[in-house]
């Protein structure tokens, strides 16, 4: 407990998050969405689920896809996370959208939860992200159909009838109550959860992977919870 008290103390001070509930200035979108090559290839996803699910640690992430910040920790850290610790079985993902960046929002995470439901949420936040990198496009039923579109082996148009359905509301529901447990207060927000421990908040000191790495490395070292 030490040992992950002094982890936790260094991870704190972090990078600005998203908070405020508004509007901003937006453009009309250009050219097509491009996202990582392979970079989910092999890795099995489940909904919100990315990884293998016996792996020991949970990553969850609070996150608004309207969120600057969390589209800097998707391109900048999450590939790498992928890299040392989804694809080594040691880490599975958990991606929780939190909706409070205004009606935009709204609108883009009950999409996401519809491809969630294909089992292909990860490729499209990664687009949509993408293009956010690019420009800060108008999000209109247009945008998200042709983000939808170029993620492969997804129907982009039975996600669209999907977005209101009963599943889609709840899961964002589920998103909102658990958020509103660990008392998540803006976004990007990592919890690090190992069975039969408390999780474990992370706060991000820069966009580097290597706190989180470090976090990861250390919560395997702890001793195994009594079964």
């Amino acid at each position: 407990m030490a040992r992950r008290g002094a982890l936790l103390a260094a991870l704190l001070l972090g990078i600005s998050a998203c908070h405020d509930a508004g509007e901003t200035p937006v453009q009309e979108p250009t050219g097509a969405v491009t996202g990582g090559i392979d970079l989910y290839s092999g890795i099995p996803q489940d909904g919100i689920v990315l990884g293998d699910p016996s792996a020991p640690i949970t990553l969850v992430e609070f996150s608004d896809l309207r969120c600057s910040h969390c589209r800097d920790y998707g391109l900048e850290i999450l590939p790498v996370v992928l890299e040392r610790h989804v694809r080594t079985k040691q880490v599975k993902l958990v991606f929780r959208n939190l909706a409070f960046l205004g009606p935009s929002s709204v609108q883009a995470a009950r999409m996401a939860a519809a491809v969630g439901m294909q089992d292909r949420l990860f490729d499209f936040v990664d687009r949509f992200f993408r293009l956010q990198a690019r420009e800060r496009p108008m999000i209109t039923d247009e945008l998200l159909l042709r983000v939808a579109s170029e993620v492969p082996g997804l129907d982009a148009e039975q996600a669209m009838a999907q977005r209101d359905s009963p599943e889609v509301l709840q899961q964002l529901e589920a998103a909102r109550t658990e958020a509103a447990a660990l008392q998540v207060r803006g976004v990007p927000a990592l919890f690090l959860i190992r069975e039969g421990q408390e999780p474990l908040r992370l706060r991000l000191t820069s966009m580097s992977p290597e706190p989180i790495s470090r976090a990861i490395e250390q919560i395997m070292l702890d001793p195994q919870p009594p079964g």
